[in-house]
């Protein structure tokens, strides 16, 4: 059973070798990463892994962003260069943490997509300030509020990271119709019939990870809106507008926790510690991780080249 992990990505330099080794350690075959135009030296990140990793790099510097056609065109790139039975639709800042084992122990030949729930991480603000590495960081939100739906941008003193975020899924390429929802949901032709939650597989978001990283990030979201891209989450746009009127410095004070801040959600249980996250994604950068369920690994002596748009074939809708 071969499984694949697709990233779209903009300036990851900071965390997608992580993601990829950790990853591919947890049982993940090959990776078809699409870069948006990194210009922090993401690319030349990807191409020395290309050296270790079966990856197919495609570099898409379009500012349309059409991110339900581009994931969908990955999961067929994926199929025809790896023969894929299943692949993850992931981002940079998410790590998708089994509860032992490996990711492929859960998937199935007969099956078509599996939910697992999605949980921000939060920084201590100490460690924040100290430059702490983002997996070190074991504030996880658990209980997350349910605010009004609606009123992201408006609501000033609404606190992102505390709201109720949607889950993510691995899906089985033979009968994929669409990937859709920012990643969160797919279509499938037989999803109606089997598809399923998966508690034992928890994705861990870290999308806190320095201010100069949030800061870039929200600087390119209010760019792509005023450059005519529709399709963006109400989060995005309530930072972008933050951004162009000067507060985004006390929002992001709300991102991070200060002592008084941690011990009030801890007493609420909004947030709980969870170190399982901690201790595998440092094992296995540290080299220590031994998978009680190792895979076999695909030949990596022979990096796989990058895949111009010309050679690949243009997506059909249905």
């Amino acid at each position: 059973m071969h499984l694949t992990m697709n990233l779209l990505i903009k300036d990851e330099a900071d965390v997608i070798e992580q993601n990829i080794r950790v990853h591919a350690a947890l049982g993940v075959d090959s990776f078809v990463v699409m870069d948006n135009g990194s210009t922090d030296g993401t690319t030349d990140i990807i191409r020395r892994l290309q050296s270790e990793y079966p990856i197919t790099l495609i570099e898409r510097p379009a500012l349309d962003y059409q991110q339900s056609n581009w994931k969908t065109e990955m999961v067929h790139i994926a199929r025809k260069t790896y023969g894929a039975d299943w692949t993850i639709a992931n981002d940079a800042d998410e790590f998708w943490i089994p509860s032992s084992g490996s990711l492929k122990d859960r998937l199935t030949r007969s099956g078509s997509i599996i939910h697992c729930e999605r949980r921000n991480v939060l920084f201590d603000a100490d460690a924040f300030e100290r430059g702490a590495e983002f997996h070190t960081q074991t504030s996880v939100v658990s209980c997350p509020v349910l605010y009004c739906k609606g009123n992201e941008i408006c609501d000033e003193k609404r606190s992102i990271m505390m709201g109720k975020i949607h889950g993510k899924v691995m899906v089985r390429t033979l009968g994929l119709i669409r990937v859709k929802g920012g990643n969160h949901r797919a279509w499938h032709a037989w999803g109606w019939l089997n598809q399923r939650n998966e508690p034992d597989i928890t994705v861990y978001h870290y999308p806190i990870r320095s201010k100069s990283h949030f800061m870039e990030n929200v600087k390119h979201r209010a760019y792509l809106l005023e450059n005519g891209v529709t399709k963006m989450g109400n989060h995005y746009r309530r930072w972008a507008e933050m951004y162009r009127n000067g507060t985004i410095d006390k929002e992001f004070r709300r991102l991070v926790l200060t002592p008084d801040y941690k011990r009030c959600l801890n007493d609420l249980g909004i947030i709980r510690e969870d170190t399982h996250a901690r201790d595998v994604i440092g094992e296995i950068l540290s080299g220590k991780y031994k998978p009680s369920t190792p895979s076999p690994r695909a030949d990596t002596n022979s990096p796989v080249p990058p895949l111009r748009d010309q050679d690949i074939p243009p997506l059909r809708h249905s």
